[in-house]
């Protein structure tokens, strides 16, 4: 995955410091502007009502314009609209799903190390106990 968005023109210093979630996200959006027509300007409109992130889209918009070119140009600008919007609400998804699963594997964590902490508290316990009847 680091590898395709350095061939689609990343940094790689930056993408090493990405998170998973990060990586997925911006993956994504490769693999959309490689499978979707949008031309560089409608991109740009877009970016600029979307507010602070808008100068990545354009970049990436403008970095990719070769690639947008392939396909889908027949469609209609508002279907192409709407079928970007779905995959965006896919890809906010699956980042949701993943963030899910995240905490869930983080309270697993947390639990076990209770229940640890928790079987040592009553073998030091049962140790004091002890020693209490050996005296």
């Amino acid at each position: 995955m680091r590898q395709k968005l350095v061939q689609a023109g990343y940094r790689e210093v930056d993408i090493s410091t990405f998170d998973r979630a990060t990586l997925l996200e911006y993956y994504a959006k490769v693999l959309l502007t490689e499978t979707a027509y949008v031309p560089a300007k409608e991109e740009q409109d877009e970016g600029e009502e979307a507010g602070s992130d808008g100068e990545e889209k354009v970049e990436f918009a403008e970095s990719d314009a070769s690639v947008q070119n392939t396909a889908g140009g027949d469609k209609s600008a508002e279907e192409r609209r709407i079928a970007r919007e779905e995959r965006l609400l896919l890809l906010e998804e699956r980042r949701l799903e993943e963030q899910r699963l995240q905490r869930e594997q983080q309270q697993e964590q947390l639990r076990i190390q209770l229940e640890q902490q928790r079987e040592l508290e009553e073998k030091r316990l049962e140790e004091q106990r002890l020693q209490r009847e050996e005296q």
